[in-house]
């Protein structure tokens, strides 16, 4: 089947993946996207840490979103890290090394990762930054993630997983088994 898209609007994922939020957001330095703590060398924050905050109506749907504090670690050859992207974990033994190619997420399957992400903005390869992991596209925050989310083409209103797309990406796609975990929600189907 081919890939399709789905709006951000229409998507929220579920919270308390990674744990209450220990982050406040006046530590946010410039925001979830500031350059001393987002796409840096040296992690600014405790890996793993969790940032909850409001979006409000200015931007998308009200409601909180949450962020988790990960390492984009491609393992390879990478390719460019982008707002927008399903990351998932690059081994089964080191969880907070993410990466948006389904080639190197060694030992870890690319449909119905429990721990997919959504990357923020563009990253380099083994830096740490923020990424979505929980409640509604918090667009107010991120402006990036506003419009359209690469999925499988065949995802209904209900649970969604990460997928391993025909594009050689990682998106989003309905349940296909009892063995994959879901990470959201899709209020409606997508536009395939």
């Amino acid at each position: 089947m081919a890939d399709s898209t789905l709006d951000s609007e229409l998507i929220v994922l579920l919270s308390g993946r990674f744990g209450a939020p220990n982050v406040q957001q006046g530590e946010l330095v410039a925001g979830i996207l500031g350059a001393l703590h987002h796409n840096v060398a040296v992690p600014y924050f405790p890996v793993g840490s969790v940032v909850r905050l409001y979006n409000s109506s200015n931007a998308g749907q009200p409601g909180f979103s949450e962020f988790v504090y990960l390492r984009y670690n491609d393992g390879g050859a990478p390719p460019a890290m982008a707002a927008k992207q399903v990351a998932i974990p690059t081994s089964a033994t080191v969880w907070y090394h993410v990466t948006n190619d389904p080639d190197n997420a060694a030992a870890t399957p690319t449909e119905g990762n429990p721990l997919a992400v959504v990357c923020l903005s563009v990253m380099t390869d083994t830096y740490y930054g923020w990424f979505w992991c929980g409640g509604i596209c918090p667009e107010d925050h991120v402006v990036g993630l506003a419009g359209n989310f690469a999925t499988e083409g065949n995802v209904a209103a209900g649970p969604i997983v990460s997928h391993d797309l025909a594009a050689d990406a990682i998106g989003f796609g309905p349940v296909g088994g009892d063995t994959e975990a879901f990470i959201g929600y899709a209020l409606a189907a997508d536009a395939a």
